[in-house]
């Protein structure tokens, strides 16, 4: 074949494609990479891991998630990718909060999420919006693994005054999935990760990947309109807690090396998980001996959240049945955000952590 006909026929072919695209555009498209995702898909794809900026979102976003279909959410994040509408100012002091699911705060606005309320907070005492920046870039189902990988690829350069990690009550069990949440950051990641965002702004990937989505869920017998719904609490410990326990307590100590070589503070806060409220916690237990033997300032929100009867239904997505027992979503609610919020930013200040 020579080169004339090669050439004839990738214009065909090229033309035909350009032409559906255009087709498919008039019928049915919008940017999902910048107006964010507007129905339920699977797995941490729907995070978008971004190896730019100074978090794993993709930046400028401005859309609403529906991961749950009884509660949609508003999700803006700016140029660095992570969940603020805010951009860094050089003379704030800029707290950089990483955690899990608890802290990115999935069903709440920005603002609701905890550190969108400790930046409040902490900007009504100092009288002063300019003065302190709270940046969350929190990714739900992140492991400890994940969130050292975000501090030394990410954090570092951002150079944060105080990096504030929060710990919830499933991250030492979720180390049993020793490969993380998180993409890996090679060549080979980063490509797989930019075809994906160039088709996910092709309206013929739009129109394909619904289709795909539809037969997942038929396949799977979902029911679109319930979405993730319902939680269930954690199974009781099992006989490799111990290994669970070494595994994370190495891993702390390459996240306090990895900061204090650097020269970037740590402080370590504790959210209980509803169901452990009035129980013993094996990661409480656990945190609390790694950050007193490491010097670590550490906060437990578990007695402040307790001192109202009835906080499973106020600091959580939860209801009480008729007959007894919860029913609901164990993530933080918006007053559950603002409780956080609000003992952390008193506590920042209790101890000096912050500019007084």
């Amino acid at each position: 074949m020579s080169w004339k006909s090669v050439a004839l026929y990738s214009t065909i072919i090229v033309a035909t494609l350009v032409g559906a695209e255009a087709v498919a555009r008039i019928i049915d498209w919008r940017a999902t990479t910048f107006q964010g995702a507007a129905g339920d898909g699977f797995g941490a794809d729907r995070y978008y891991h971004s190896w730019s900026g100074a978090g794993d979102l993709v930046p400028n976003q401005d859309g609403h998630w529906v991961i749950w279909f009884h509660r949609p959410y508003h999700v803006q994040t700016n140029s660095l990718g992570l969940r603020s509408t805010e951009e860094p100012l050089d003379k704030a002091f800029r707290i950089y909060a990483i955690g899990d699911s608890q802290t990115f705060g999935p069903y709440l606005a920005n603002e609701d999420t905890w550190p969108g309320w400790t930046q409040n907070y902490l900007r009504q005492r100092y009288r002063d919006a300019d003065r302190v920046q709270v940046f969350n870039a929190g990714i739900a189902g992140y492991t400890l693994s994940d969130e050292i990988a975000l501090l030394r690829e990410k954090a570092i350069d951002f150079k944060p005054s105080l990096v504030l990690l929060a710990v919830f009550e499933n991250d030492l069990f979720d180390l049993r999935d020793v490969n993380g949440q998180r993409p890996s950051n090679d060549a080979r990641s980063r490509l797989k990760i930019l075809l994906k965002s160039l088709t996910r702004e092709s309206a013929l990937f739009s129109i394909v990947n619904k289709i795909k989505i539809r037969m997942q869920f038929a396949a799977a017998q979902i029911d679109i309109r319930r979405g993730e719904g319902a939680t269930t609490s954690p199974a009781d410990p099992t006989p490799d807690s111990q290994h669970l326990v070494d595994s994370y307590s190495e891993l702390y100590g390459q996240a306090v090396k990895l900061l204090t070589s650097n020269g970037i503070p740590l402080a370590v806060i504790f959210i209980p998980a509803r169901h452990t409220m009035e129980s013993e916690s094996l990661m409480q237990t656990v945190i609390e001996r790694l950050t007193r033997e490491s010097g670590t300032p550490f906060l437990d929100l578990t007695p402040i959240l307790r001192t109202n009867s009835n906080y499973s239904e106020r600091f959580y997505l939860m209801q009480r049945e008729p007959g007894g027992g919860f029913s609901g979503n164990g993530h933080l609610s918006r007053e559950g955000g603002e409780q956080v919020g609000l003992a952390v930013a008193d506590w920042l200040f209790a101890q000096n952590l912050i500019p007084q």
